[in-house]
């Protein structure tokens, strides 16, 4: 059963792995968003991803999901797999950058000419890959080699009068196969 295993669980790291440095990515990309706008009086102001509640949210919501991330990364690394506390971590993480992306994305309308918009729309687009790949992550972390499966098959299983018998492997999957 451990060989079957390992597969998701190269699957799981290679995408944590993706999700922290997306994650990292989308907090330097909008740590990094300013513009100069001039004015119709022919002066100049700064305009900065500090200026907007939202945008501050984003990348604190980023650093906050690099955290969660990189302590699922050890956990995941070093205790062999999935735990409850990987499972928090993820779930912590994917709500963070859901929402701040959310919020970044209202950013991506073009409100300002310029680069402005476009850096916010970047780094929320980033932070909505970093999710997906959390996401992705905590979905194959315990998911044998033989795909996903319910149990909700019409064979084998617990409708046998003798309780051990049937046709079901040792497993209690329906196949004799396994």
């Amino acid at each position: 059963m451990a060989e079957k295993m390992e597969g998701a669980k190269a699957v799981s790291l290679v995408f944590r792995i993706v999700a922290l440095a997306l994650s990292v990515a989308a907090a330097v990309v909008m740590g990094t968003t300013s513009q100069l706008i001039i004015i119709n009086s022919g002066r100049g102001t700064v305009v900065s991803y500090s200026d907007y509640s939202a945008l501050v949210y984003f990348v604190v919501g980023s650093v906050i999901s690099v955290f969660c991330g990189a302590r699922a990364l050890y956990l995941f690394v070093h205790r062999g797999g999935g735990s409850l506390a990987v499972s928090l971590l993820d779930t912590a993480a994917l709500a963070i950058l859901f929402s701040a992306s959310g919020a970044a994305l209202v950013f991506a309308a073009p409100l300002l000419p310029g680069t402005f918009t476009w850096r916010t729309g970047t780094a929320a687009a980033i932070g909505m890959c970093a999710a997906a790949a959390v996401w992705v992550a905590a979905l194959t972390m315990e998911m044998p080699r033989g795909g996903f499966s319910l149990g909700l098959g019409s064979g084998g299983g617990g409708s046998s009068a003798g309780g051990g018998g049937g046709s079901a492997c040792k497993h209690g999957c329906p196949s004799p196969q396994c």
